[in-house]
């Protein structure tokens, strides 16, 4: 796709390609044939407002990626083959714990030990028409994503709540695959361990698949204005608690997802390799509501990358995203209101090729559902060594 966000694991935005290590250590950074990524992201956050508690609410988090590719054809192996290592490194704790929220203000407070969180390869056949990857992978990296939200902080921003879908940092085994119907026009399939687990390396050995689906189009709006539309749906086949029934379980477990995102405004049009302007995006998710605590989700909101002339790079984005509670779980866990609504606004800062500063602004309503309106400013930086 031709947006200026690259797709990267969800909730860490765009970075640049070539790290500092990269310029100036090239003979031990890596080259064609072995690709290194080395990403710093941390953030600091206060509940200001409302929520759990004000007191002593402030916490730092942040998260060391450490990513490796191999190129089988450059490595003098085969062709068409790339095998890929992650490695991330959390500390601190989220400061949900103090605004009590249901989807979640601080997407990479993850809140788990070291891990190898990925280690997958990937196939591509007939001339890159269909790609398949086998490993243990982040699905919410291919399915049920927009590039355009990956600026964000918010968790529901990159990470659809209610699909229940296997991401970072509880990736899982699985095999996924992508075919090219037409030029624009893409399938996605993948079949997964349905427990993820950020401490377990292997395969959880529970015998519950997960399974995702997914049709994508790629167009391109009176030839200059880049857009992507997506529909996919999702199976679970564990075992859940019914929430219109305590006590019992129920077999299966399934949802769907629309999304779009489209850039409407580009500074400017004759530049294929200028991508400043503003982009808006939406997303819609559904679910069976007696094993889902939720039942439904919808988001939207924008971004607009080079905002000022003088500062190309800089991006800036608001958003809504709403969670609707299932009845059945409102009267489980006796809530107050029957939906969260997060609002968030954000200015990030391209300082360097390497360093961004990015303040955030977030205002949660009804924190799940039951506490007060809270109100938490953030600021979030990002090295790429």
């Amino acid at each position: 796709m031709n947006f200026p966000i690259e797709r990267t694991r969800p909730g860490y935005g765009s970075t640049h390609s070539e790290g500092i290590l990269g310029r100036h250590f090239p003979n031990i950074h890596g080259g064609e044939a072995i690709h290194f990524d080395y990403v710093y992201t941390g953030g600091l956050f206060n509940n200001a407002r409302g929520g759990v508690q004000t007191r002593r609410a402030s916490s730092y988090a942040g998260v060391f990626d450490f990513g490796m590719s191999f190129d089988t054809e450059k490595l003098g192996l085969w062709k068409n083959g790339t095998f890929y290592v992650h490695s991330l490194f959390s500390h601190g704790p989220n400061v949900s714990r103090f605004v009590g929220d249901y989807q979640g203000v601080e997407v990479f407070a993850y809140e788990v030990p070291a891990q190898v969180s990925e280690y997958w390869y990937e196939h591509r056949f007939f001339g890159n028409e269909l790609s398949v990857k086998m490993g243990k992978q982040d699905a919410g990296a291919d399915f049920f994503y927009l590039e355009s939200t990956g600026d964000f902080i918010n968790n529901s921003a990159t990470c659809v709540p209610g699909t229940n879908i296997p991401t970072a940092p509880d990736n899982v085994w699985g095999v996924s695959g992508l075919l090219n119907l037409t030029e624009k026009l893409h399938a996605r399939v993948g079949i997964f361990d349905a427990k993820g687990n950020a401490n377990k390396f292997w395969m959880s050995e529970s015998g519950d698949v997960y399974s995702a689906y997914q049709i994508e189009y790629h167009h391109d709006l009176y030839g200059y204005l880049p857009g992507f539309v997506y529909a996919g749906a999702w199976y679970d086949s564990s075992k859940t608690d019914l929430l219109t029934d305590p006590g019992r379980t129920g077999a299966g477990n399934y949802g769907y997802n629309v999304g779009f995102e489209q850039m409407v405004y580009r500074r400017h049009v004759c530049d294929k390799e200028d991508y400043r302007g503003m982009t808006i995006f939406f997303q819609y998710s559904g679910n069976k509501r007696d094993r889902n605590e939720l039942k439904n989700f919808w988001g939207l909101g924008m971004n607009w990358l080079g905002l000022f002339e003088h500062r190309p790079d800089d991006v800036f984005g608001l958003g809504m995203f709403v969670a609707r509670f299932s009845n059945g779980y409102r009267n489980q866990e006796e809530l107050r209101f029957g939906e969260e609504r997060a609002y968030e606004i954000y200015y990030k800062m391209q300082l360097t090729d390497n360093i961004a500063i990015q303040p955030v602004f977030q205002y949660v309503v009804h924190p799940s559902g039951s506490y007060r309106n809270s109100f938490v400013p953030g600021l979030v930086f990002q090295l790429v060594f």
